[in-house]
């Protein structure tokens, strides 16, 4: 016990107490979400992931990526089950700027969904890329 009560241990073991937190602060806070830039976007799509679109349903109608499907924010508890998706494909979520598609990964994780993206940056850089948008 007199390990612990010097003061160079007391502070290297308070240094790994807290280094450990920061470790697991992003798994805590949910902000360990698998974020992909637009190519790895761009390579998953091209494998058959499942683009699922969280914005409001009239920025989709305005451009979406091709084949993405709308699952509007706020009703993705009700309205998940009903796009009935494959959960053992990669699912891609987007939205404009990745906050709300960063948002939903709880959702998805919740309903079992095992491989879950969201697009970095959203479709501005999607746009800032020049890559297509279907209306």
């Amino acid at each position: 016990m007199d390990f612990f009560l010097e003061p160079l241990n007391f502070a290297l073991v308070v240094v790994a107490l807290v280094s450990g937190g920061l470790l697991l602060l992003p798994i805590i806070t949910g902000r360990g979400v698998s974020r992909v830039s637009v190519t790895q976007a761009t390579q998953l799509i091209n494998t058959k992931a499942q683009i699922i679109d969280v914005r409001d349903v009239e920025q989709y109608a305005a451009g979406h990526i091709q084949n993405a499907k709308s699952l509007p924010y706020q009703q993705l508890s009700e309205q998940i089950a009903l796009l009935k998706l494959k959960k053992d494909k990669p699912v891609l979520l987007v939205c404009e700027s990745d906050k709300r598609a960063a948002g939903a990964v709880k959702a998805f994780a919740a309903a079992e969904f095992g491989e879950i993206h969201v697009l970095e940056g959203g479709l501005k850089a999607w746009r800032e890329a020049q890559l297509p948008l279907v209306k």
